[in-house]
């Protein structure tokens, strides 16, 4: 029998060596597979130390309050956000003034007001709004990083790329300014009394360019692959006992500057390799996409599940993870035709107002676009031209929607809410959603929708697209049923051999 309890369960020998290092006080971090029951190994780390006051970080507001509820009362529970929303945010009126400006962004206006843009700046054929978005997202650049000040490290890959192709002295004659009006922007939003408007991402940058000593003896960070380096520079300072965990395989959101490789920052390493979730043959298909990024360990499954595309039964309810929102919608569309009831993770008004917002762009009616990500533009040429330059596969989708259904887009909405479960899934034949909203999740069986295609191994983005689908199929618990084009990826895998690491 084990010393120590995880979940009511004796601890597994993994889950004892982590328990015994916290209890001795070494930082350090946890590489956990999926279904490895890391965040009940973090609560029973807690429970072993109720002298310690901790902080539990976690990646959003949802599995926050889920860790409140399990956590002891002496553990903390909290985002990153929330956290320097109390320091930064709630003792200053104006503060949240500037924050309800602008919605949680910067509007376009403000750049044009308070970016401070040299004159005779040489665009280079950029137009007006390219160079807008490139102050902004620079700006987001510099807010998810370490560095005191913007450099050209901030720049979205696009850019990037789009600089390297021209000569040197035009690079300087473009960056010199971008950088200058990003510095001119960033100081007015950090401002408290200037009117510029401030983002969430913003005042966490704020945050931690305060340099904060934060009270507490013990913090855990959760989902730690999914943390940029703003939070590891904030949480670097702190003198607490540090205990970071996660899955570098299950990084899916490189593109808001997260990086697996802060696994890595504490250099002691206690693996958790044994999955409580699912059987030996998802396992097997996980362990196919791990050795294709160079792992060298190996996701242990239970020993009870079914052969891959067997034992599905339409009849018993089921959920199906999408690679996008538009493909959820059209799932939802097919559960109306049919009469399949149906709940859409996180429910439907995410999705319905970027589509609303969409349509409204659409339209030209600018004041009617809600999402801040669509309210940067001024028509719906700039959003289609921007989609496609960036490679932005959601916004794609998106426009293929709105572009189908025209002047029934709004319509295709409203018959999609009168139609949707509002309740728990229980009560619904089928759970829609994406792979990135069900992460942390589990389910008894699981269809992968067709917008999963084979990740292709020359493209740039190859580890993130073996992510996501070691995320997606690592959701079922019993029943996993792949598409056609899973089935031939994952064969060609089986006969490969495996790639080496580094």
């Amino acid at each position: 029998m084990s010393r120590y309890q995880v979940a009511g369960f004796d601890a597994t020998a993994e889950q004892v060596a982590i328990i015994d290092a916290a209890i001795a006080g070494e930082s350090f971090a946890v590489p956990a597979f999926a279904g490895t029951s890391k965040t009940a190994t973090l609560n029973a780390i807690a429970q072993q130390q109720p002298f310690k006051k901790a902080l539990y970080l976690a990646f959003n507001k949802a599995i926050a309050q889920e860790a409140n509820a399990l956590f002891p009362n002496w553990v903390e529970c909290r985002t990153a956000h929330s956290l320097a929303y109390r320091y930064v945010v709630q003792p200053s009126q104006a503060m949240m003034q500037k924050l309800r400006a602008g919605g949680g962004f910067i509007p376009f206006q403000d750049i044009e007001a308070y970016a401070e843009k040299t004159p005779n700046w040489p665009t280079l054929g950029r137009s007006r709004f390219q160079i807008n978005l490139a102050i902004s997202e620079t700006l987001t650049g510099f807010c998810n990083s370490a560095d005191a000040e913007p450099d050209a490290s901030h720049l979205p890959e696009p850019l990037q790329d789009w600089l390297h192709s021209l000569k040197p002295h035009e690079q300087s004659a473009f960056l010199m300014p971008l950088l200058a009006s990003v510095h001119a922007l960033a100081q007015a939003m950090f401002d408290e009394n200037h009117p510029c408007a401030i983002t969430h991402d913003g005042y966490l940058k704020l945050f931690q360019l305060r340099q904060p000593q934060l009270n507490y003896q013990l913090v855990f960070l959760d989902e730690a692959q999914d943390t940029n380096q703003v939070l590891k520079a904030l949480l670097n300072r702190q003198s607490a006992q540090k205990i970071w965990v996660g899955d570098k395989h299950q990084q899916i959101y490189s593109w808001r500057r997260a990086s697996a490789s802060l696994l890595g920052e504490p250099k002691q390493q206690y693996p958790l390799t044994q999955s409580f979730r699912f059987g030996q043959h998802i396992a097997q298909l996980a362990n196919l996409l791990l050795q294709q990024t160079g792992e060298q360990r190996v996701v242990k499954g239970l020993a009870k599940d079914y052969p891959i595309n067997t034992q599905f039964d339409p009849y018993a309810p089921y959920t199906v993870l999408c690679r996008t929102n538009a493909k959820v919608f059209e799932v939802a569309e097919f559960c109306i035709e049919r009469k399949i009831t149906f709940e859409i993770n996180g429910g439907l008004d995410q999705v319905a107002k970027l589509i609303e917002s969409a349509y409204a762009l659409y339209k030209g009616k600018l004041a009617q676009v809600k999402v801040s990500d669509l309210a940067i533009f001024t028509s719906w040429q700039e959003f289609t031209q921007v989609a496609d330059e960036a490679q932005k596969n959601e916004w794609k989708h998106i426009i293929k929607f709105v572009e189908a259904h025209r002047d029934q887009t709004l319509a295709r909405i409203a018959r999609l809410h009168r139609h949707c479960a509002s309740g728990s899934q229980q009560i619904s034949q089928v759970f829609i959603s994406t792979v990135h909203k069900a992460k942390g999740l589990g389910f008894e069986q699981v269809v992968l929708a067709s917008d999963f295609e084979a990740p292709e191994a020359d493209a740039n983005d190859y580890i993130e697209q073996l992510n996501v689908l070691y995320v997606a199929i690592t959701r079922a618990k019993k029943v996993l049923k792949l598409p056609k084009a899973l089935n031939q990826f994952f064969d060609q895998l089986a006969e490969k051999p495996a790639n080496k690491p580094g």
